[in-house]
């Protein structure tokens, strides 16, 4: 008799399912930060007060190495004693955004998350996923075509948790 296959565990499963997927009219990188920033503070994962805070500690990593790592795809984030949990939103830029990234192509998906310092796990699935999605121009494309929150969520549930994430 075969054992049933378990499931195998993908990013989906690490995220928080109350993502916020925005149609960006920001025109800099300045502008998208700001409006993402604010949509964490919407979510209730860091409080208003914190907000400039987040916004500086974001741009100024920014300044250190760009989140901007090609095929149209830049990944903002950081981890912060404040947040009182995982938050996630996606903005969608249509005319693209200069993240300065290797490759010089604008981001048109920016996903941007904050977390707990505790929260390495879901800080490394997030990264190490996507980052691997940006990396292939086909699978930057679908993240690409991605227009609200299920579309997102179906997408991250394509993409598999990495052994060392904890998954398998």
């Amino acid at each position: 008799m075969s054992q049933p296959r378990r499931k195998e565990k993908t990013v989906r499963d690490v995220v928080p399912p109350d993502i916020e997927v925005l149609h960006l009219d920001a025109t800099t990188r300045e502008e998208a930060i700001r409006v993402l920033v604010s949509t964490l503070v919407a979510q209730d994962v860091i409080d208003l007060e914190r907000e400039p805070e987040l916004r500086t500690a974001i741009l100024e990593r920014e300044k250190v190495a760009s989140t901007g790592i090609g095929n149209g795809i830049a990944l903002p984030h950081g981890k912060s004693k404040h947040a009182k949990k995982l938050g996630v939103t996606v903005g969608l830029s249509a005319q693209g955004i200069d993240f300065n990234s290797r490759d010089s192509i604008p981001a048109y998906v920016i996903v941007m998350w904050i977390c707990e310092p505790r929260q390495v796990k879901q800080h490394l699935a997030l990264m190490r996923g996507l980052a691997t999605v940006a990396k292939d121009p086909d699978r930057a494309g679908q993240l690409a075509a991605v227009r609200d929150r299920r579309q997102f969520l179906d997408f991250l549930g394509t993409i598999p948790l990495e052994e060392k994430d904890g998954g398998k």
